[in-house]
Order: C-alpha cells, then structure tokens, then sequence
C-alpha cells in the first residue's frame, strides 16, 4: 500500500531519473564521428592543448543551450520556425556518420582484423543504416533508456580495453603551436551554435522534466572524450577490436535519432519528404565506398582525410550562419535574406578550404570573421523587414 509518504518520495525520484535518462540520451545522440575521431587529429597535431579547444567549447556550448532556452514553449516555437533547417542538419548527421563508418571500414589493408578488400566500406553502413531506420520507430519512453545503455556500453568499452591515458600525448604536436589558435575560432563558432539547430537538442529540452538533463549531458560527454584520447595509440588490435563496435553501435544511435526527427519534422515548411530526405542522406556512404573503391590505398586515404574535414565545414560555417542569422538574430527567412547568406558562405567557404586542408591554419579565422559579418548584417536588415512587416 502506497501511503502520501512513499508517493511524495517516488516524484522526485521519478524526475531525477528522467532527468538523468534524458541527459545520457543527448550524450549518446551528441556523440558523432566528430567526437570520436577529430580529438585524436587534434591530438596529433597539436598534443593536449588541441583537445582542450576541441572540448572545452563543445561541453559548454552544448550544456549552455539547455540552460539558455528558457522553456519548452521556446524550443517550440524554434523548432516550428526553423524544422526545414533542422531537418537539413539531421541529413548532414546522418550523411556524416555514413561516410565515416564507409572511411573505417573500407580501409583495404589498414585494419588487419578486418574483411578483406573494401565491401565492408559499402556492407557495414548499410547495415547501420537500416538497424537506425528500424530503431528509429521506438516510442518516446524507450529512448533516455537506450541512451543510457549506449553510454554505459561505452564506459564498459573503456574498461574492458585496459588503456589509460597514451604516455605519447605530449603538450605539442606534429603542427606548429601557434597553428592551433586561428583553429579555434572556428571550432567555438560551431560548438557553440550548432546544438540551436540540432532538433534532438530540442527533444530534450521539450520532454526532459527539468534542464539540469543538460548537466548530466556536460559531465557523461565529457567522460565519452576522454575515453576517445585512449585509443590515441593504435599499437593493440585487440584493443580495436572493442573500438570497432563502438564506433558502430554509436554512429548507428545517432543515425537512429536524427532519422526520427526528419520524420517528426515533416509538415508544409519542413523542406522535403521524409523518404527524400532520408534517401539523400545516403550519400555519405555513396562517397565513401566509392572513393575506397576506385582509388589507390594512399589516395584514397588522403582524399577521405579531406573529405572528413570538409564535413567540419557545414557545422563550423554553414550551420552556424543561419543560427546566427535566422533563429538567434530573428531575420526574416526572405529570398533576399537568404540569398545573401548564400553570398557569404560563398566567399566564406574557400578560404576555409584553403586553411583546413592546403595551407596556413590563419585562412580560417577570414571565413569566420566573413560568417559573423554576413549574419550581423542579416539580422539588421532582416530584423528592420520584419519589424516594418
């Protein structure tokens, strides 16, 4: 028998554990390619320091939205003004996340407990893909559970792979020191918008009871970044072993995820059906396997280095210029308006280009400067249209 006591108990165990439930969700949901292989490049090249920028703004700017969105009305009414965007943005994920799993897995020759030649490259996001089409009809309840499993499963990969912190990460890297900081603006740009845009970020923040889920977020991502510095080290394949399903299962939660807001999403404004957008999304592997399977080992390998960082440009200068613009600056979403936006990330994207792959890491801090510029400008004129409107 229930007496007033035990039911005034069991509430707020009840929220705590949503709240918990939904912050390990986000973790798991926020776990992307880019977390799980860009700390290791910056530790490459810069040694501590570049995964303290890669981090630090990452955990912050992703726990601050939840807090900055100040109701469930708010997150609303973003997402109904922005779903076309936000939909865009989960077909970028997902394309990412594919050609990510077609990179690791269609190495011929680079991963010895694998497959032979580049099938795998093509088989295995397939087969991600579709496990995340059929997860992706879950119901609602299931998912801050899920989320919890995937992020436990995780910490279990940590544990069961032995490694601690690499001996041979150092406080530099093979790249000049003074290379790292024209990287972070960039790098803080994207963090710190692109979770706005994300439409599991809002999920969240419009079913978890209390926003404090993006607390737990901040602290268990975080555990998750540094459980990826311990794999710096590539000396055991026993150890890839485990890392292999990782990078599976959690590619495949975060495809499973943003499937089901493209879903949820759709409606007049929401810029396509689901079946095109969830279509489109593959692309990512299509780019993949194929540049596996008609190039050389070295070039294919260089080329999908590149590519991988191309992908950063979407979430550091894309992304982030209709936040800045349309959701944060409130413009009004005309022709013109975006027409102009589309005129700064033209000039704004090849000199990103030129610093993220071919020359002077300083060729980055021009395009963030042309974004920011670009959206300002927007939001004046945009907002002075709306305001005559």
């Amino acid at each position: 028998m229930k007496t007033r006591y035990s039911q005034n108990m069991t509430a707020p165990l009840r929220t705590a554990t949503s709240t918990a439930g939904w912050g390990l969700f986000l973790t798991s949901s926020w776990t992307w390619c880019i977390g799980m292989w860009l700390p290791l490049v910056l530790l490459t090249q810069y040694g501590w320091p570049g995964f303290w920028v890669f981090a630090i703004p990452n955990v912050l700017g992703c726990a601050g939205m939840g807090y900055l969105i100040r109701s469930r009305r708010q997150s609303e009414t973003l997402v109904a003004r922005h779903r076309g965007p936000m939909r865009w943005f989960s077909v970028a994920t997902i394309a990412y996340q594919l050609f990510f799993l077609a990179f690791i897995f269609g190495g011929r020759g680079w991963m010895p407990t694998m497959l032979e030649g580049t099938l795998p490259g093509l088989i295995v996001p397939l087969v991600a893909f579709a496990i995340a089409i059929v997860a992706s009809w879950l119901p609602w309840k299931v998912w801050p559970w899920l989320g919890t499993l995937v992020f436990l499963a995780t910490m279990g990969t940590w544990v069961a792979s032995g490694n601690g912190f690499s001996d041979t990460i150092g406080s530099s890297g093979t790249e000049p020191d003074v290379e790292l900081w024209p990287l972070a603006p960039i790098i803080i740009l994207g963090f710190l918008a692109c979770p706005w845009l994300d439409p599991t970020f809002h999920r969240a923040r419009q079913l978890a009871p209390s926003r404090h889920a993006f607390g737990v977020f901040g602290i268990s991502f975080f555990a998750v970044l540094l459980f990826v510095t311990t794999y710096f080290s590539f000396d055991s394949f026993d150890t890839w072993n485990l890392i292999l399903p990782f990078l599976f299962y959690q590619t495949t939660f975060t495809m499973s995820a943003h499937l089901r807001e493209i879903r949820l999403l759709e409606a007049k404004h929401g810029w396509g059906s689901t079946t095109l957008l969830s279509g489109l999304s593959l692309i990512g592997v299509a780019i993949g396997f194929l540049l596996w399977l008609t190039c050389f080992f070295d070039i294919a390998r260089d080329w999908l280095d590149d590519t991988y960082l191309r992908f950063l440009g979407l979430y550091g200068l894309v992304f982030p210029a209709w936040i800045l613009a349309f959701m944060l600056g409130n413009a009004r979403q005309t022709v013109g308006m975006i027409s102009l936006l589309i005129i700064g990330l033209l000039i704004a994207m090849p000199m990103a280009e030129i610093g993220m792959i071919h020359e002077t890491r300083w060729w980055l801090l021009p395009p963030v400067i042309v974004v920011i510029a670009t959206a300002t400008i927007i939001s004046v004129i945009g907002g002075n249209v709306r305001a005559e409107s």
